[in-house]
C-alpha cells in the first residue's frame, strides 16, 4: 500500500485504530481517511503522522471529544471535515486551529448556540458550511459572523424566519432552505449583499413580498417548488421575476 491515498475504516468497531494506522507504509501520502461509526471518543496521538491529509470524516462518532479532537488536527493542512451525527450541540473554541478548512459538514446535530457561529466566523478559509437536520427553529443573531461562507446549506429544519444579521453574510452566494416553515419568502435576502440563489423548496410559502420588485438586490434565481403558491400570486411571480436567469414553482401538491 505504498501509493494508499483513501481510507475507509467505518464501522468496523472492533479494531485497534491507532495499530492499523502504524501499519501504513508512507502516511504522509493519505490525503482521504473515513472513520465513522467507530464509537470514537478520541482521535489516535499518531493521526498527526498524516501530513498530508485533506479530508476527513468522523461522522456517527456522538461520544467524541471535539476539543481533544480538533486539538489532534491542529497541524494538519484539513478542507473537508464531516462531523454530521455526532449529537454536537456546542462547539468548542479551538476548531479556529482548522485554519484551512473549506467545507464542514455539521448536518444532523444540534447547533442552536450563539458562541459556535462566533466560532464558525474565524474560520478564514471556510466556503461551505452543511446545518442540514439541525433542529433549528430560529438562527443565532451571530450567523452575520459568517461573512466568509459561500455556500449554505440548512435543509429540514424548522425555520420560518431569519434573522436581520443574515446581511453581514457578505460573500454568501448560494442558500439553501428547503423543507423549513417559511410561510412567505424572508425579505432579509434583498439585504444579502452578493447572493445569486435561494432554494427555498418545500416549505409553506404563499406569498412573496413586493419588496423583490422595487427594492435592489442581486438574487437572479429563485427555486421555490412544492409551495402553497395561489394562481394569482404566481402570476406577480412571473411578472416581478420575469428578468431572472432560473425561476421555478412548480406544484406537487
Amino acid at each position: 500500500m505504498n501509493e494508499l491515498k483513501m481510507l475507509d475504516l467505518s464501522g468496523n468497531t472492533g479494531i485497534d485504530l491507532i495499530k492499523i494506522l502504524q501499519s501504513l507504509p508512507n502516511p504522509e501520502k493519505l490525503e482521504v481517511l473515513i472513520l465513522d461509526s467507530l464509537n470514537l471518543r478520541t482521535l489516535p496521538e499518531n493521526i498527526s503522522s498524516f501530513k498530508k491529509l485533506k479530508q476527513l470524516s468522523i461522522a456517527y462518532n456522538p461520544h467524541l471529544n471535539l476539543e481533544e479532537t480538533f486539538r489532534a488536527l491542529k497541524d494538519i493542512p484539513l478542507e473537508f471535515l464531516n462531523l454530521q451525527s455526532n449529537d454536537i450541540t456546542q462547539l468548542p473554541e479551538n476548531i479556529i486551529l482548522l485554519d484551512k478548512l473549506i467545507d464542514l459538514n455539521l448536518s444532523y446535530n444540534y447547533l442552536h448556540d450563539e458562541d459556535s457561529y462566533s466560532h464558525l466566523g474565524k474560520l478564514p478559509g471556510l466556503y461551505s458550511l452543511w446545518l442540514d437536520h439541525n433542529r433549528l427553529t430560529q438562527l443565532p443573531n451571530t450567523i452575520g459572523a459568517l461573512n466568509q461562507i459561500t455556500f449554505l446549506y440548512m435543509v429540514n429544519n424548522q425555520l420560518s424566519e431569519l434573522p436581520e444579521e443574515i446581511s453581514s453574510m457578505k460573500s454568501l452566494s448560494v442558500i439553501h432552505l428547503g423543507f423549513n416553515q417559511f410561510t412567505e419568502l424572508p425579505d432579509q435576502l434583498i439585504k444579502v449583499p452578493n447572493l445569486l440563489m435561494v432554494h427555498i423548496n418545500n416549505n409553506q410559502i404563499t406569498s412573496i413580498p413586493r419588496r423583490f420588485e422595487t427594492e435592489k438586490h442581486s438574487i437572479f434565481a429563485l427555486l421555490y417548488d412544492n409551495n402553497p403558491i395561489p394562481v394569482v400570486e404566481q402570476k406577480w411571480d412571473e411578472r416581478a421575476f420575469s428578468s431572472y436567469f432560473l425561476l421555478s414553482f412548480k406544484q406537487g401538491y
